[in-house]
């Protein structure tokens, strides 16, 4: 995760411009902390001017820009090599604007000038069995009311949501069609997370684990959520008693209620954060996803 950019003046070390990606601001103190480590890191050869400094639970990295200097600050998770690819292509694109454009400009642009260097993709799966409420949640997931009329998704036809971002991270998230017809039609090798739907009945409930397995079995390393829809309906096993059937937790779920927004949302800021070894902030989850 990077949760900050900062752009000092090379020469007064004061704070041009800065941009936040997370919802606890970096403290001046931890940047003036790091500076001073990067001065010394300079004292002693030019060269160390390049490699990140951890700080803590933080790590920076720093590029100088023409009369500027762009600090990237970073969980301590993220690959250096990631980093300093996007850190070094954000310096040009900043060396070649300092020396055509006013202070007032940047400050003014800065978010939008880095935009196109931070934002990394994460590719979210809705998966599950034909008719169980996938386009649903996704319709819930933006606040749409969901169709009344059930239309099988097709792997040609795949709903899609791209407009959404957490910190530094672009959301793309898919609906897989359900129909045995196109199961050899999907490709699970970009995905990053899974969202596994089940209408809450015992018939499907039996059919998703053999699907949850298949994922554990296929892509053992990429996380795995349950969700128990249509909790509504008089037919709905109950989460826990899905839980103990399935051998992971499942969250229960109304998609075609509007209600359920802001559970769903919870949902997935919670499983985000733990993807990330973030700990979740006590703030609002629709501030921490945001439509673009």
């Amino acid at each position: 995760m990077i949760y900050s950019t900062v752009l000092i003046n090379a020469a007064s070390r004061r704070k041009i411009a800065s941009s936040e990606y997370w919802a606890d601001p970096i403290p001046r103190a931890k940047i003036n902390k790091y500076l001073r480590e990067f001065n010394s890191l300079i004292e002693k050869s030019e060269r160390l001017k390049y490699k990140p400094v951890v700080l803590e639970e933080f790590k920076f990295f720093s590029r100088e820009c023409g009369t500027g200097i762009v600090i990237f600050v970073t969980d301590l998770h993220e690959s250096d090599d990631d980093i300093i690819n996007k850190i070094n292509r954000a310096a040009q694109s900043l060396r070649s604007i300092l020396g055509k454009e006013k202070t007032g400009y940047i400050k003014k642009h800065y978010d939008e000038i880095m935009s196109q260097y931070i934002y990394s993709p994460l590719v979210i799966a809705f998966v599950g069995e034909s008719g169980v409420g996938k386009t649903s949640l996704l319709h819930l997931l933006i606040g749409k009311q969901a169709p009344e009329e059930h239309i099988p998704t097709i792997s040609l036809n795949m709903e899609t949501l791209e407009e959404l971002r957490f910190g530094s991270y672009q959301l793309l998230v898919i609906e897989f069609a359900g129909d045995d017809q196109y199961e050899r039609m999907r490709d699970f090798t970009v995905i990053d997370m899974f969202f596994l739907i089940t209408d809450s009945s015992l018939k499907n409930i039996i059919s998703a684990k053999n699907m949850y397995s298949q994922i554990v079995k296929d892509c053992p390393d990429i996380p795995i959520t349950v969700i128990a829809n249509k909790q509504d309906l008089a037919n709905a096993l109950d989460p826990s008693a899905i839980s103990k059937v399935m051998g992971i937790e499942a969250r229960s779920m109304v998609a075609v209620d509007l209600a359920f927004r802001n559970k769903l949302l919870g949902n997935l800021t919670e499983v985000l954060c733990n993807h990330f070894d973030l700990e979740v902030p006590e703030i609002p989850s629709e501030e921490l996803l945001s439509f673009i």
